[in-house]
């Protein structure tokens, strides 16, 4: 009797032909996203043209928006939270640039401005800041208003820099204190924010295709999903934002050797609701009651750098204090300024 193998062979060519087939549409489409985020990433600026000024820091350009007019109030200059950028206080700046000088800016890989070569560092965010400034030709001393781990550069900005800043707003800022006695939150915080997948995906064009469908209804209706996702969210700044969030507790452990800020003006801002959600990240009840304790009494804590500080509690605010109730930042800013006017008529 004669065995005939073709019929058997058949199913495993079509088999064969449809996973080559399958393997030809996946690589197309890599390639395709791979061209599509690259001709983006590229037409962005000519797409988006910045809110500010591109200035040039040496190997690389930072983006920077002044706004405002020069007055017998110091110039406040806004140093963001992570993954925020210039944008997200453009409103507050606005009302702001009315009484007086108004400086954001994009950290080195957000928004509009060139990654960092080697990759984030606190000395190359210090750098920048203190570059941005005489870029400007603004008078110092500054107001410096730090957002959450903004409060870390600032105060660090301060520390080597005292002569350039009048005062520090901090809004919700993370800090030394809540780090040395909330290790278990942030060893587990810290886990669940690796930024690698949205990287890969930034890369093959999917955050710039679908990311406005990831833009929060919460957010503020003066920003734009398309304009966020667009100029904010690519790769380099998932990269960025990556190595910047590994170096939050170093960062943090650095502020222990600060020096005091004598009676330099201090306002400290924070939401009377804490919300660490660390419920979600595993820890009872009682233990995110602990924590959301520990994080009030890290920001009363940091009243005592200076002799001269005002404590202000937010009600019905997330931590995103700048959307929720932005009048409350922009009232205490003014009050600092008010406070520490500076004669210009001597420049």
């Amino acid at each position: 009797m004669e065995v005939k193998y073709t019929n058997a062979i058949k199913p495993f060519r079509r088999l064969k032909l449809l996973g080559m087939t399958l393997i030809t549409i996946i690589l197309l489409t890599l390639v395709s996203g791979f061209l599509y985020e690259y001709t983006s990433y590229k037409n962005v600026k000519s797409n988006y043209p910045p809110d500010g000024q591109m200035i040039d820091v040496g190997d690389r350009e930072i983006h920077m928006n002044i706004k405002g007019t020069k007055t017998s109030l110091p110039p406040v200059v806004i140093e963001t939270g992570t993954g925020n950028w210039s944008y997200d206080w453009s409103n507050i700046q606005k009302i702001l640039s009315k009484h007086t000088l108004v400086i954001t800016y994009d950290r080195a890989g957000y928004g509009w401005s060139d990654p960092p070569p080697d990759g984030f560092s606190i000395d190359t965010t210090i750098n920048d800041l203190r570059k941005i400034l005489e870029s400007s030709k603004i008078h110092t001393p500054v107001i410096l208003v730090g957002h959450s781990v903004g409060g870390i550069y600032s105060r660090l900005f301060e520390e080597k820099y005292p002569e350039k800043v009048s005062g520090l707003v901090l809004v919700d800022s993370r800090n030394e204190y809540f780090s040395e006695q909330a290790k278990s939150f942030n060893d587990k915080f810290f886990e669940t924010q690796d930024q690698s997948m949205n990287r890969i995906l930034s890369q093959i064009g999917i955050v710039r295709l679908f990311g406005g469908n990831m833009f929060s209804d919460s957010m503020p209706n003066y920003l734009s999903a398309k304009k966020y996702v667009n100029v904010h969210w690519d790769t380099s700044f998932f990269k960025v934002l990556n190595e910047e969030i590994k170096q939050i507790k170093i960062n943090e452990k650095l502020l222990e050797d600060t020096h005091s800020l004598g009676d330099k003006p201090l306002t400290i801002i924070t939401p009377s609701d804490v919300e660490l959600q660390a419920t979600e990240l595993g820890f009872s009840e009682q233990e995110v009651d602990s924590f959301e304790k520990m994080w009030m009494d890290s920001q009363k804590k940091l009243t005592n750098l200076s002799t001269n500080s005002e404590f202000i509690l937010v009600p019905n605010s997330s931590h995103s204090v700048m959307y929720d109730q932005p009048d409350v930042i922009i009232k205490a800013i003014l009050k600092m300024a008010d406070e520490i006017q500076i004669d210009y008529e001597m420049y």
